[in-house]
């Protein structure tokens, strides 16, 4: 899942953006996306007070600040997102290289430009880790790899498809964690990768290995049409 952020002041530019990345990811199914649109710099800027992005579309002048010092306030923030500029101006090429750029986007924004763009992003990342500590040792667990998580008092076993895991966590860090949507919290004391359902009925739900779940009252109509979204 990438959460990207867009910040135009202009809601047609934004709405541009917006609907480049749709085609985007018309072109790209497996690539999944969470995106938030900002129209001032301050509200972006108060965002990543509580939340980083994977990638940051920004045009060069936005109300009282230009891109450049966004960006610059982002670096001082989250060293790791990726910028990409859309922007009518050619006269920061210099600043975005230093401040490190994915692209530099003139607008007109052709649409291929902008997929070599975002081809850039979505290839580094293509995989994502959840890191744990057990027993003293740090492990990196591929989120795709993930079956389910089990609650048990104050640890938690994260079952992948190769191994288990039990760490001491609690569900809600857990959850937090894995932004990915295909992941779902059955009840209380139990996550669920709905990529790895075999089966479902109004009763039991069956894991790729074999563990069953039972499925809460009220709750099989939903949860048979997630499973199918994210597994065709």
């Amino acid at each position: 899942m990438y959460k990207i952020a867009i910040c135009d002041d202009e809601k047609s530019s934004a709405a541009e953006a917006a609907g480049l990345l749709d085609k985007y990811k018309a072109a790209h199914p497996r690539v999944e996306m969470n995106v938030d649109i900002f129209y001032t710099s301050l509200d972006l800027l108060d965002a990543i007070e509580k939340n980083s992005y994977d990638v940051y579309l920004l045009d060069i002048y936005i109300d009282k600040l230009n891109g450049i010092e966004i960006a610059e306030s982002i670096r001082g923030k989250d060293e790791n997102g990726h910028i990409i500029f859309m922007t009518s101006s050619n006269a920061f090429y210099k600043e975005a290289f230093r401040i490190h750029a994915v692209h530099y986007l003139e607008k007109p924004i052709l649409e291929e430009d902008f997929f070599d763009a975002m081809d850039r992003v979505c290839q580094e990342q293509e995989t994502r880790f959840l890191v744990v500590r057990e027993s003293g040792v740090v492990s990196r667990i591929p989120v795709e790899d993930i079956m389910y998580i089990e609650s048990e008092d104050h640890y938690k076993r994260i079952v992948t498809v190769e191994k288990s895991y039990f760490v001491r966590s609690t569900m809600q860090t857990l959850m937090a964690d894995l932004v990915e949507p295909y992941f779902h919290a059955l009840g209380t004391k139990t996550i669920i990768n709905l990529k790895k359902v075999l089966k479902i009925n109004k009763d039991i739900l069956s894991m790729e290995d074999g563990m069953e779940f039972s499925v809460p009252r009220g709750t099989y109509r939903q949860l048979s049409d997630l499973i199918l979204t994210y597994n065709f």
